[in-house]
């Protein structure tokens, strides 16, 4: 890889402003995010699962930390393991895949602030 290569690169990874591995990693923290702020409106009981696929995984703590936090972490690794081996960082549509995911997850937290909003009111 010559000089002008790695110039390139790295002008491109600038004018994107994030790496496809930063992208990863926030979309992990905002799937963290999701889960405290679920948990914290379920404890008010005034809030239930809206997810039908994690309302009985909502109920056991050991189920909940490996399906909202250490499958997600494992899966993530492993994309950025592929990805990394393969060269495939700079793949356009991998990179729309995680920033649908972060557009999705961002959404999501949204509606825990309103819904936060909500609660707030009620007290």
């Amino acid at each position: 890889m010559t000089y002008t290569d790695v110039f390139q690169k790295q002008k491109q990874t600038s004018r994107s402003g994030y790496s496809f591995y930063q992208k990863l990693g926030f979309l992990y923290f905002l799937n963290l995010a999701d889960w405290i702020c679920t948990e914290a409106l379920l404890a008010s009981g005034l809030f239930v699962e809206a997810n039908p696929i994690m309302k009985p995984v909502m109920s056991g703590i050991g189920q909940t930390i490996l399906i909202k936090g250490v499958l997600p972490l494992a899966l993530i690794i492993l994309c950025a393991v592929l990805f990394k081996l393969a060269g495939a960082q700079d793949n356009k549509f991998a990179n729309v895949l995680v920033t649908i995911g972060i557009v999705a997850y961002t959404l999501v937290n949204l509606w825990h602030i309103f819904n936060f909003v909500l609660l707030f009111f009620t007290i």
